[in-house]
């Protein structure tokens, strides 16, 4: 991406949301220290926060709008891959016991990187949106995409008709370029929309209780559309297709759920690369079975804790709890590694580290050297696993170690596994306590208080981690210098990293990327979004499935 293009999206977003602040009484302050990915989530919350003018539009809402239609247009040119409607293959050929199903195509995907003439919006009685930023609804979606404008224009309709819309009605917005939002009278909204045209008119429906429909009855111009069933989810599209291929005259076999142009694009960055520093969060231990927001993983790990410990509704409850009793605390989290960090491969209910493994040594067999790992997780998994651990930087700490809790000594670290086997040994599974006093840690040194090796607070020895780190830094350090002065290239494989610990993995992964031959393919169901500034690629799927596709290309090469 050309500087000169980088420094205007920067000066355009930041020119947004201090237009949004400003109107919203916020100050400033909040975009000093921020980074573009956070400035841009400050604008999406702000937009749809926001509500629409009460009256005409005058020149400062007008303003806002063009301010916004500037860095939506910006984002659409360098960031989304588009699919144009046309291209999509119908359920049937065009023949006589077709029956209307030519004009049908089914697909999965991003509604709003669809060409087509129309789209189709679930929306709500109220026509204006989703008012609640984390939602993930297709209402939602398609209003941060269209920008203010559309829930102007859905608000301009509802104050002429002085009522909420019906269940089952639809309407339509007045400009064309921008997203329509109907309910099931859609194709006779459309109709009078374009009214008598030669070109090719399609509309996108998403995955709502429409059903398959019949087409404006005697306009000869209808039989020439193309509509869409788009789904999101590949439970969704099978869902279409078991239907659709149901009520097919005759014997019709639909493909299976298409691959994404995303998935495709992310295939591409990594058989394009040279070098791969996979980045694993705590999506990709949850991918391989180790939900730690899961009631049912809860359950299966630790049946009878909430008899004991009420709160614990799921292991990301353990986290950060300070009301422990001492040999309670020492016998969950015991039981815990002994499971998960010791013992995790015959537990596993996903390959996904066979996968990734694929992926990883397709690097290491043509250069030795050229693929490492970076993980925020303390699991081990990826020792477990059988990477190599000279590849592997773990950086928020594991529990393969324990360290002393004072610290008495900046080499006061231990691993954890003899600890746990004797304390184990006086283990009670009804009360979850270490019966023996003998089997609670005591720091070999000092004889004071220990705990696992985890950043929880000020007591963690970071120098435990120091020598991964340095390791780390020389290999990443070596790698840009080929990318930039050899022109070799990189691909960051980023899978399930949040905004729990955003500046461990996710916003160093940005910046990363910022670099001109680097590639960061972000692997994420709830945050798949991209920085501006980052060459690469977000796919908001299943980790499972994404690197399946990935390793199964590559073997397949």
């Amino acid at each position: 991406m050309a500087p000169s293009v980088s420094g205007s999206y920067n000066t355009l977003l930041r020119g947004v949301a201090s237009s949004l602040l400003i109107e919203a009484g916020y100050g400033l302050h909040h975009l000093q220290h921020a980074s573009s990915s956070e400035i841009r989530d400050i604008v999406h919350h702000l937009l749809v926060v926001r509500p629409p003018p009460d009256d005409s539009v005058d020149a400062k809402e007008e303003e806002i709008y063009e301010q916004v239609d500037s860095l939506l247009n910006l984002e659409l040119t360098q960031r989304k891959t588009i699919v144009d409607a046309s291209n999509l293959s119908a359920v049937m050929s065009l023949s006589p016991e077709a029956l209307g199903f030519e004009q049908i195509a089914l697909w999965k995907g991003d509604i709003t990187t669809l060409k087509a003439t129309a789209i189709v919006n679930a929306a709500n009685s109220a026509l204006l949106g989703c008012f609640q930023p984390s939602h993930k609804c297709i209402d939602n979606v398609i209003h941060s995409m269209a920008g203010p404008r559309l829930r102007a224009a859905c608000h301009e309709i509802m104050s002429r008709q002085a009522k909420e819309e019906p269940v089952g009605n639809a309407q339509i917005t007045p400009e064309c370029q921008q997203l329509q939002s109907c309910y099931t009278k859609s194709l006779d909204l459309l109709l009078k929309k374009v009214g008598h045209t030669e070109e090719h008119i399609s509309v996108a429906f998403p995955c709502i209780s429409t059903g398959l429909f019949a087409f404006p009855e005697h306009q000869e111009q209808a039989r020439k559309w193309k509509v869409i069933f788009n789904t999101f989810l590949k439970r969704d599209y099978d869902l279409y297709k078991d239907y659709i291929e149901s009520k097919c005259p005759g014997s019709v076999a639909l493909p299976p759920a298409p691959v994404s142009s995303s998935l495709d694009e992310a295939l591409g960055a990594v058989q394009d690369a040279d070098y791969l520093l996979v980045a694993g969060g705590a999506g990709i231990s949850a991918a391989a079975g180790l939900d730690y927001t899961s009631e049912t993983v809860m359950k299966k790990f630790h049946p009878g804790i909430r008899k004991i410990l009420p709160s614990f509704r799921t292991m990301y409850h353990s986290i950060g709890y300070s009301k422990w009793d001492e040999p309670v605390m020492w016998g969950y989290l015991f039981k815990q590694i002994s499971m998960v960090r010791f013992d995790w491969v015959r537990r596993r209910s996903m390959p996904t580290y066979d996968y990734v493994k694929t992926i990883f040594n397709s690097f290491e067999s043509r250069n030795s050297g050229s693929a490492f790992i970076k993980t925020s997780n303390a699991d081990g998994m990826f020792e477990q696993e059988g990477f190599n651990t000279k590849s592997i930087y773990i950086m928020q700490g594991e529990y393969g170690r324990i360290q002393c809790s004072t610290p008495c000594a900046e080499d006061s670290v231990w691993s954890s596994r003899p600890f746990m086997e004797k304390a184990l040994e006086s283990f009670n599974p009804e009360t979850y306590r270490i019966e023996d006093p003998a089997g609670i840690p005591k720091c070999p040194k000092c004889g004071g208080k220990m705990f696992l090796l985890l950043r929880v607070d000020d007591s963690f020895l970071q120098s435990a981690l120091e020598e991964g780190r340095a390791v780390y830094d020389k290999w990443l350090s070596g790698v840009l210098d080929q990318v930039r002065n050899n022109g070799k290239k990189l691909v960051i494989l980023e899978v399930g990293a949040g905004f729990n610990t955003p500046g461990v993995l996710r916003l160093p992964n940005e910046r990363i990327a910022y670099t001109d031959g680097v590639q960061l393919v972000r692997v994420n169901t709830e945050y798949p979004e991209m920085p501006f500034q980052s060459h690469g690629v977000g796919l908001a799927e299943d980790a499972n499935a994404v690197l399946q596709y990935i390793s199964q290309s590559i073997e397949a090469q």
